[in-house]
């Protein structure tokens, strides 16, 4: 009685725990994927660091125009004090000199000070550069997630068509252990020979392998999307797609043109000259003094004895302007402005060069969406007609009209076009992604 008390208690454990299993599975679509990898994929989180990097960076070259606030102290003692050369006051129009020691051994300085910026050379460039570059940092980070999002959505359609495929195999196994048991009781009926039975294992052992290997190509794909997402290793999940949503979604007008100053990568390298020409200027103003205000407060102790140190303080303050004026240093200034200007000029023929390169990138682009866009419709047409064929075959067969090869022949026709039409599909939409980056109408989120 106790036993079976514990048997019927596990199975109703079991049978609360596979429900709870199964529902631990999550669905993802595409949106649904990209909006999980923005918020856990730990190499986008990391490059969405360098916002907060760069701006902590320009806070940091600012606030020299602050004033500048310290305190110094130090404490000594002399064990030989320092010689100071007098003239000889008692006989003054003698010439003669004497030797005095000056100070006392024990001694004790306390410095405050305050420095005020007014004008900065290096300052004025950090305030003048602030936000050119929080802007360049923005264009990284967009031409970053614009790739990101890109990768992320191909490795989503390859998981898609190994998940095709493997229910396509799977559909077709099924049905392949059907013909085989068919085949199986002709042959034992004697109503026909070995032969379409061989062919039947034949098949049917193609198509179990065939499995197998889709199967490893789906958890090699999937590990991919599990990286490039975020998502735990462990985390059983099931990707959710609408494929004739996702085909009208496709459609993209292809005698649109192109203009490349949507890009970011054309707005980076402007800002980039930007920068750069404010480089020049701040060359330009180096023989301009660099002037400051500052403020020191010193408190003195000296003493004798060293317990006696601290008894009395002797505090001196001033303040003041500060003037530094360059007068001759070689000709670096020249020099230092004439590389500014060559390296202003590297970056307009990069602009050259990168205009030339994104136009050669649309046009491929282009050409490979209209291509994938024509093969898919052909390919669509072909599955059609190779269902068409095989249910006609398989009839044909049941009739026998047809013999057993040429259903395996219809069916391996029916399975090759129905994979080639998700891949075509799945292409297509990659295809897309690519062509609307190149004309600069891929949009995401800066974070």
């Amino acid at each position: 009685m106790y036993k079976s008390f514990i048997v019927f208690l596990s199975l109703i454990i079991w049978g609360i725990g596979m429900p709870m299993a199964r529902a631990q599975t999550v669905e993802y679509t595409l949106e649904e994927i990209l909006k999980f990898s923005y918020n856990n994929q730990p190499l986008l989180k990391q490059t969405l660091l360098e916002k907060d990097l760069t701006d902590a960076r320009v806070r940091s070259d600012l606030s020299g125009w602050l004033p500048q606030i310290g305190l110094d102290g130090d404490y000594f003692r002399y064990f030989e004090q320092p010689v100071a050369i007098f003239p000889d006051f008692n006989n003054p129009t003698s010439g003669q000199f004497q030797e005095v020691r000056t100070g006392v051994p024990y001694n004790s300085n306390l410095n405050f000070f305050l420095d005020q910026p007014i004008f900065n050379n290096q300052l004025i460039l950090a305030k003048d550069q602030a936000n050119l570059r929080r802007r360049e940092t923005d264009q990284q980070l967009k031409i970053f997630l614009i790739d990101f999002k890109i990768e992320v959505s191909k490795a989503f359609y390859e998981v898609l068509l190994s998940q095709e495929q493997i229910r396509i195999t799977e559909e077709d196994l099924q049905r392949q252990e059907r013909q085989l048991r068919d085949a199986r009781s002709l042959y034992e009926a004697g109503i026909t020979d070995n032969i379409d039975y061989k062919r039947a294992t034949i098949t049917l052992q193609n198509t179990r392998s065939s499995l197998y290997q889709s199967r490893e190509t789906f958890e090699v794909r999937m590990a991919l999307l599990r990286e490039l997402s975020g998502l735990g290793i462990d985390e059983p999940i099931t990707l959710a797609y609408d494929l004739e949503g996702m085909i009208s979604g496709a459609m993209v007008d292809t005698l649109e043109g192109v203009d490349i100053s949507q890009r970011p990568e054309i707005h980076q390298i402007q800002l980039q000259q930007s920068l750069q020409d404010m480089n020049v200027s701040f060359f330009k103003r180096t023989y301009i003094p660099q002037l400051s205000a500052f403020l020191n407060y010193n408190i003195i102790y000296q003493s004798p004895f060293g317990d006696q140190l601290f008894d009395r303080a002797y505090p001196n303050s001033l303040a003041g302007l500060r003037l530094s004026f360059p007068i001759f240093q070689g000709g670096k200034r020249n020099h230092d402005i004439r590389v500014a200007n060559l390296e202003l000029r590297q970056l307009e023929l990069a602009q050259d060069n990168l205009s030339l390169q994104l136009q050669r990138e649309h046009q491929e682009a282009l050409s490979n969406y209209k291509s994938n866009l024509y093969q898919m419709y052909i390919l669509e047409g072909n599955n059609q007609l190779a269902e068409e064929i095989y249910n006609t075959v398989s009839l044909q067969y049941e009739a026998g009209i047809k013999n057993f090869l040429e259903v395996i022949q219809a069916e391996t026709d029916l399975r090759t076009s129905r994979i080639n039409y998700y891949n075509a599909v799945f292409r297509l939409m990659g295809s897309k992604l690519d062509l609307l980056k190149a004309r600069g109408q891929l949009e995401v989120d800066i974070y």
